[in-house]
């Protein structure tokens, strides 16, 4: 059942929406003032809130600014209700997210009407996205455009952290631009580099799919926007739409391909295949052209990737270097010969 956080301005002659919404099927919680909504949301985020914008203490202007500034309540859609009509206190509502502004007199039928779009907005998309064609991948980057489109959206500068090991999941996410890793903290306080993921890759699945706590944290690598997805939208997309699950299966396959292969030559491979297999790796990750590939990489994160330590790893690059098959300059490493160092890698 879903439910409904009710915060309204209190008027005997009017009385309160509530004994409609719990009618309809919902579940109601009302909140004594704007403050105790607030608790209320951050409590236990709701499905929908409705709010009067002249409610006592914090109007419900304050309670959509609150909503857009938490990660957990962003995606909460808020119905905000105006005694009179006033343009410019309606606009500045909508421009700070609110779904819908409904002013005062209306019917009880518009209300349930009004908070039924809201509530199932998201299911016509998943219906939308069932009736696609399996066997076509343009088919595909369609659903996923169609599911990211109207998500609320966060900007990350470079290191800043987007979930921490041993956190619940809220959401599953999508980079639209930028770079994301994924490192698990050792008890001697060393990070081992887990993932890598880029612009156009889904991550933050795992922890859904299995039902637990992050294993891993995750962190921005450079200026990166994420499209966030809620849990429950995730689960329901992934439940119904067969093709978006087979497509996670083989994301799901392919990296632990990739991490069996990387533990594998942790293990067992010389130095210099370690660290030319972390720079191959970095190029057939992030590189879409023909040309050199330059990269900006943390020598700390470069040496976990390749499984060794830092000062090892640093050698090893002054070796690559006097061979000529990359250059150094500050930060960056460029990568002047990828076929031999693809040669170094893999044999």
């Amino acid at each position: 059942m879903q439910t409904i956080l009710l915060a309204e301005r209190k008027d005997r002659k009017r009385g309160s929406l509530a004994p409609l919404l719990e009618t309809a099927g919902y579940t109601v919680e009302v909140a004594a003032d704007g403050q105790d909504g607030i608790l209320r949301m951050r409590r236990s985020p709701p499905d929908l809130v409705i709010c009067d914008m002249d409610i006592k203490g914090v109007d419900g202007l304050g309670m959509l600014h609150v909503m857009q500034q938490e990660g957990p309540l962003q995606l909460v859609p808020a119905i905000l209700l105006m005694n009179d009509w006033d343009p410019r206190r309606y606009r500045e509502a909508m421009q700070m997210g609110a779904d819908d502004v409904m002013v005062r007199p209306f019917s009880g039928a518009e209300l349930l009407q009004t908070v039924a779009i809201r509530l199932e907005k998201r299911h016509l998309l998943l219906q939308n996205a069932a009736a696609i064609d399996p066997a076509d991948e343009n088919d595909f980057r369609n659903v996923i455009r169609a599911f990211i489109t109207d998500r609320n959206t966060v900007r990350l500068a470079p290191h800043e952290v987007i979930y921490r090991e041993g956190e619940t999941p809220r959401y599953m996410f999508y980079i639209i631009s930028g770079k994301v890793k994924t490192v698990k903290t050792h008890e001697d306080g060393k990070d081992l580099l887990i993932s890598l993921y880029k612009t156009g890759d889904f991550f933050g699945y795992i922890a859904l799919l299995e039902e637990e706590r992050y294993k891993a944290t995750a962190l921005a690598m450079d200026e990166t926007e994420l499209a966030l997805i809620p849990r429950k939208d995730a689960e329901e997309m992934l439940g119904r739409v067969p093709l978006i699950f087979q497509k996670f299966v083989k994301m799901l396959a392919r990296n632990l391909t990739e991490k069996e292969n990387r533990l594998v030559g942790i293990a067992y491979d010389t130095l210099r295949k370690k660290v030319a297999s972390a720079l191959v790796h970095l190029r057939n990750k992030y590189h879409q052209g023909t040309g050199q590939y330059k990269v900006n990489i943390a020598r700390d994160e470069l040496a976990s990737l390749a499984g060794t330590a830092t000062e090892s790893l640093i050698r090893t690059l002054g070796e690559f270097k006097q061979e000529k098959l990359i250059a150094i300059k500050g930060p960056f490493i460029t990568l002047l010969e990828p076929g031999r160092l693809e040669d170094i890698a893999f044999h």
